[in-house]
C-alpha cells in the first residue's frame, strides 16, 4: 500500500516537472506581437488600443451655452 502511494506521488512529480516548462513559457498571443506577426501565425489581430473615450453623451454634457 505504501509502495503504491509513493509510486503515485513519484509519477505525479514527474508529470509536474515535465509540464512546468510548457506552463512557464510565454504564449504566442502576447500583446507585444504586431498584427503582421499574428496574421503570419494564423492568429486573430490584437484588440484596438483605446486612446480616449469618445462619447456623444459626454460631449453634450460638457457643452456650455454661450
Amino acid at each position: 500500500m505504501f509502495a503504491l502511494r509513493s509510486l503515485n506521488l513519484f509519477v505525479l512529480a514527474l508529470l509536474f516537472l515535465a509540464m512546468s516548462p510548457a506552463l512557464a513559457s510565454p504564449t504566442p498571443t502576447e500583446p507585444s506581437m504586431t498584427n503582421a506577426e499574428r496574421f503570419r501565425r494564423g492568429l486573430p489581430p490584437n484588440k484596438p488600443i483605446k486612446l480616449y473615450n469618445a462619447s456623444i453623451v459626454d460631449t453634450a454634457r460638457k457643452a456650455r451655452r454661450s
